[in-house]
């Protein structure tokens, strides 16, 4: 009995292996989670740093201030031929509303 035994033990040790591939494929996902939360916190301090706490351009603020002005200009013709107005934003709502209130 015991040389049958010996014959059939090929010295492969099955659960030894299973554990191994086990714990080995736990270390691989732990590694992979602790490498992906690093880049995220680096990302987001790159993040952070370039929009929360970039300088102020005065250009920017410049541009935007004209911009702005321009849609609050009152009421003016772009193109008189054609019909075209230039109105702010919110005459412009309000114009349509009246409109639609109308039309019903």
């Amino acid at each position: 009995m015991a040389l049958a035994d010996k014959e059939n033990n090929s010295g492969f040790n099955t659960p030894v292996v299973v554990l191994s591939v086990m714990a080995a494929a736990i270390f691989l996902f732990a590694l992979s989670l602790f490498l992906q939360g690093g880049f995220l916190a680096a990302e987001a301090k790159e993040y952070e740093s370039k929009v929360y706490n970039a300088p102020v351009n005065q250009d920017v603020l410049d541009a935007e201030a004209e911009q702005r002005a321009i849609l609050n200009e009152k009421t003016r013709w772009l193109d008189e031929e054609k019909g075209t107005l230039c109105m702010p934003i919110g005459d412009a709502e309000t114009a349509l509303v009246k409109k639609v209130e109308e039309s019903q």
